[in-house]
């Protein structure tokens, strides 16, 4: 029999009862400090950003001077894995603690109550904590229903557990990605009370800097250039102007060569490849500034020294190093994360710590700070360990990931329709485009579990292993723009080491590496799948209208 320890009080054996569902909890995992009492906590979460164009990661353009300076006070982790390449899916790994498939936040046609797991802000409020949200990024509030054509308000997952859930409203050439600034008249109302708030922003996803000032967007362009995409066509972008870098550019340069009718028409220029990281990076500094004023907001509230900021990104982002752009596919730049962690007063302040961990992580992470009992249903592993320095604490030595959905699952649900009458594209391209979609949604009829790749990451390596290779090499988004099927080995390693742009598969040459890996790699799978959350059945669904 457990021994209850005498001091803890009869109440939190109630509270701890009504969360634990798989186990009840040991002695042993029953908080001594109550932070949760009068402790803050800040998340602030970034699309698509890659830490190497951080100065703080060692990049060379000044991006990221309020960053840089976050991190004196906080814990940098130098090595952070997404779960996932596409935004709302590894974002809600974050915020259950759990993979992708497990949550059930697995496609971009969503319904209300696809994901049940209880989610970090639902676990806050139950220990009462004021929940406010204000989200900059489109996939976190935007739904359509196709059946009436018409934005809707879901409340799904992403904003029912809040007291407050804010939406940016659009700005610059009707882009929804501005600021959340929003969030700083919220903090500094709500002072008095103890608070978690969720800051989502989308300023750093395509397209890159769309929805900020002119003067600000501008200032790492090439001089007098001119984008070389309004050669051959206009855009017509969603959000954003002509001159931007829309996903009808970034989706059609397939290794340096950009695609019209299904040849290549131009091969791009250093000048070119400069132009596009140039808006990315104004897009960074833009979000900076946010933080900067979101740091002084927390100092000048008086909150410093009771609250938890936790900066990271919810993935990154390719360009062009394999080839593509945007967040395609499972590459180092699309799952490398940025995390900074200030905990209160500067706490531990200043500490790098380069052991590999993963997004599932920051739940587990804030709950062991706070004293808030572990849920079992939870996946990843508390850091505090690691950021304390304890004698044997380590990180994640395998770190696993899933591409659900394919991104051509997405295209199926809206991309193809809402885009071809968005743009100038010629005339042979239109009814192919048609025979397209009709493809994918063969492929991928509703109700179906989405098509997925999975991979397993250590310091030095990455294995992926495709799903239905022979499926995805009928479908592939880059084998209809360019015209010839592409080829997809079911196994893929790569020594991120030695070439961490992935560019040469290794599988063949260590044959020890893939067994060891795939083991590891098809167990975890099993245990997911055995997990996995319900999909499709019954459900009315609707459409996130952005990866």
């Amino acid at each position: 029999m457990i021994k209850i320890k005498k001091n803890i009080s009869i109440l939190m054996l109630i509270a701890t009862s009504c969360f634990a569902v798989e186990k009840s909890y040991a002695a042993d995992d029953l908080p001594v400090i109550k932070r949760y009492n009068d402790t803050n906590v800040i998340l602030v979460s970034l699309q698509c950003l890659r830490p190497d164009h951080l100065g703080v990661y060692g990049y060379k353009r000044d991006t990221s001077p309020n960053i840089d300076n976050l991190a004196k006070s906080s814990i940098l982790f130098d090595n952070t894995i997404a779960q996932a390449n596409l935004t709302p899916v590894a974002m809600m790994s974050v915020l259950t603690s759990q993979y992708p498939r497990v949550n059930g936040m697995i496609a971009f046609d969503a319904a209300k109550d696809a994901v049940t797991s209880r989610t970090l802000p639902e676990i806050l409020k139950y220990y009462g904590y004021t929940t406010a949200a204000v989200s900059g990024s489109p996939e976190f509030f935007m739904r359509y229903d196709t059946e009436t054509g018409t934005e809707i308000k879901l409340g799904d997952v992403f904003s029912r557990s809040f007291d407050y859930f804010g939406r940016t409203r659009k700005g610059l050439g009707s882009s929804l990605r501005v600021a959340p600034t929003e969030s700083l008249d919220w903090i500094q109302k709500n002072k008095d009370k103890k608070f978690f708030m969720w800051i989502a922003s989308g300023v750093i996803h395509v397209p890159y800097a769309a929805g900020i000032p002119r003067e600000e967007r501008v200032i790492y362009d090439p001089p007098g250039y001119t984008p070389f995409w309004e050669k051959f066509h206009s855009i017509k972008a969603e959000e954003g102007a002509s001159d931007d870098t829309t996903y009808d550019v970034l989706m059609r340069i397939y290794k340096d060569e950009y695609y019209l009718g299904f040849k290549p028409i131009y091969k791009l220029t250093q000048t070119d490849y400069s132009y596009i990281v140039s808006r990315y990076d104004a897009a960074i500094r833009y979000t900076d500034n946010f933080i900067g004023q979101l740091v002084n907001t927390i100092e000048k509230a008086g909150l410093s020294k009771n609250t938890i900021l936790i900066v990271h990104s919810i993935h990154g982002e390719d360009l062009g190093e394999r080839g593509t752009y945007v967040h395609y596919d499972l590459s180092e730049p699309a799952v490398k994360s940025a995390l900074l962690v200030r905990l209160p007063s500067g706490e531990q302040g200043g500490k790098k710590i380069s052991d590999q961990v993963q997004g599932i992580d920051i739940m587990p992470t804030v709950l062991d700070y706070l004293g808030i009992p572990r849920d079992y249903s939870q996946q990843g592993s508390s850091l505090l360990p690691l950021i304390k320095g304890e004698p044997g604490a380590v990180g994640t030595e395998y770190a696993f990931i899933d591409r659900i959905p394919w991104w051509e699952h997405t295209l199926s649900r809206w991309y193809l329709e809402f885009k071809n009458s968005q743009t100038n594209y010629p005339e042979s391209e239109k009814t192919p485009v048609k025979e397209y979609g009709a493809l994918l949604r063969s492929a991928f009829p509703p109700g179906s579990y989405p098509p997925g790749d999975i991979a397993i990451r250590t310091k030095q390596w990455k294995l992926f292993v495709r799903k239905a290779p022979r499926l995805l090499e009928q479908v592939s988004w880059y084998g209809y723009i360019t015209g010839v099927p592409l080829k997809y080995g079911d196994v893929e390693l790569y020594d991120i080491i030695s070439d961490p742009n992935e560019r040469t598969n290794v599988a063949e040459k260590f044959p020890e590496v893939v067994a060891t890996l795939k083991a590891k790699l098809m167990e975890w799978d099993s245990s997911v799948e055995r997990k996995k959350a319900v999909y499709g059945v019954g459900e009315k669904r609707f459409i996130i209208p952005y990866p």
